[in-house]
């Protein structure tokens, strides 16, 4: 029994809502819940934090003491490669995964089932607060707790297909053996009929303090209308955004400091993971930027078109993305990307002679586990929101409006990018601008199962000086193997596994 509440469902962990850490091993959640606890707003606003924790992991976001960052999903994708262990992407990168590979495939698992026992516990009690609180605030934070179970739910539809569909708190008392895995469809039309009570409820303002706000919710509603191909739907919640003349979003003019020094009330970012140093802080200055645990492809940096066909310059987002030999980088005594004597980063150069400069500081030499990096983990921001805007048009059979077209304009006309503008939309162009966009931000691999061309491009991605190919482990992931030893006899495993 405590291995079903352990992987399946989750009791939510109330030991981190520091106003109700001291009863925990003296009162039942239950009795907490209403005779200790939800006594007034800010007990409800305690609670509301906890919903946002799961995004405080290396899988969701980054997390003092450890190395992992939310977008070395990429290497599992045709954009890096990692050279590390940790969280077993390398494993899945390789090829080969199976319900007992752990890691990541595990971990994508257990982080959502415990973000989504969160956000149960908050929705399931929240009432008993209300008579605390404005209207106004109330609707925003069950919105915001809406926004986050459905957050997590997107994920696992993606990585898992069917999966169980929780929507209360869970008890001792509960079924858990024969709780079945919902349809993909079933869990998506939930969540479309919660992402819209949450647009409802959250404010039409910019995004500052970590918490979800209404453009949020739109951006969230148009992945997992685009996730399962409903285009025209799609495009409409992106313009309802982007056509409001209230819209409180907009491209900021630099593109790099979207990633490091300029996150702060930054105008383009629609939600992220928020820390900072010197009481929070995480280690992706010393894991991507100076071990270089995860690298570029080749197949990325050729994916930037060139700007100037007489001078051969390429897109300016490719200098903001990717170290090449040659560039400057204070990590050598020479001043530039080399392999030759005289590093100072604590990896070497990568095989592929290329590392990520995004997100990075570019000023730290030798970066540690004590450089107290406090970057924000950007989420979702109004570039992809207008991309995805493009794409849905396209994809739906309106790709001639000049709205469509417009949207793509607009991100490559950013200042310090200035591409030059598209005369039409194709699906190539689209795509391949999606992915010099949001190159380095873990979408990439979700874009390629989604387009359905994982199969093609990552088996043409070499891991090694070799020239070793990747190998591709199908459109879903298996469920974890825990979880399948707990329902025997009431699931079936994912095909091919």
């Amino acid at each position: 029994m405590k291995k079903s509440i352990k992987f399946i469902v989750f009791i939510p962990a109330i030991s981190m809502l520091s106003s109700c850490t001291d009863f925990l091993d003296r009162q039942p959640l239950t009795q907490l819940a209403t005779t200790t606890f939800w006594k007034s707003e800010s007990d409800a606003q305690a609670a509301l934090t906890a919903t946002y924790s799961t995004y405080r992991t290396s899988i969701f976001g980054s997390v003092r003491g450890s190395n992992g960052v939310a977008f070395a999903i990429e290497c599992i994708s045709d954009n890096a490669i990692t050279s590390s262990g940790y969280v077993g992407y390398n494993t899945i990168m390789n090829g080969g995964i199976g319900p007992s590979t752990g890691g990541a495939t595990s971990q994508f698992w257990t982080d959502c089932y415990n973000g989504i026992a969160k956000c149960n516990y908050f929705l399931d009690n929240i009432d008993l607060a209300k008579g605390f609180m404005t209207d106004t605030n109330y609707n925003k934070y069950k919105g915001e707790a809406l926004f986050n179970r459905c957050f997590f739910y997107n994920e696992l539809v993606q990585l898992y297909g069917d999966v169980p569909l929780v929507l209360r708190t869970q008890t001792l008392e509960d079924d858990f053996k024969g709780m079945p895995r919902s349809p993909k469809a079933d869990v998506v039309t939930q969540l479309l009929q919660d992402i819209e009570a949450a647009i409802a409820g959250l404010p039409n303002v910019a995004y500052t303090d970590g918490h979800a706000v209404k453009g949020s919710a739109i951006l969230l509603k148009v992945r997992i209308l685009m996730n399962n191909q409903r285009f025209a739907e799609a495009a409409d919640a992106a313009w309802s955004l982007i056509g409001d003349p209230a819209n409180p979003f907009k491209l900021y003019g630099n593109y790099s400091g979207i990633f490091f020094k300029e996150q702060r009330n930054n105008p383009e970012i629609m939600f992220s993971v928020q820390y900072q140093a010197p009481s929070d802080y995480h280690q992706l200055d010393q894991y991507v930027g100076s071990r270089m645990s995860f690298f570029p492809t080749p197949q990325l940096r050729d994916a930037y078109e060139v700007k100037d066909p007489v001078t051969g310059v390429k897109d300016p987002r490719l200098k903001m993305t990717i170290f090449q030999l040659g560039d400057p980088w204070v990590m050598h005594t020479s001043g530039t990307f080399s392999k030759a004597a005289g590093r100072l980063s604590e990896g070497g150069i990568p095989f592929t002679n290329l590392a990520f400069k995004k997100w990075i500081d570019p000023t730290i030499v030798a970066a540690t586990s004590s450089t107290l990096s406090d970057q924000h983990i950007v989420k979702m921001r109004y570039a992809e929101l207008l991309l995805s805007y493009a794409e849905a048009m396209y994809e739906s059979g309106q790709g001639s409006d000049a709205r469509a077209l417009q949207a793509l304009n607009d991100v490559r006309a950013r200042p310090g990018v200035q591409m030059p503008p598209k005369v039409a939309l194709t699906q190539d162009i689209i795509r391949n601008e999606r992915r010099i966009e949001l190159a380095f931000e873990g979408l990439r691999y979700n874009d390629i199962i989604r387009w359905g061309i994982a199969e093609q491009v990552i088996p043409q991605i070499a891991v090694n000086t070799g020239g070793t190919k990747r190998k591709f482990n199908g459109y879903l992931w298996p469920i974890p193997q825990q979880q399948m030893d707990i329902m025997q006899g009431v699931w079936t495993q994912n095909p091919g596994f």
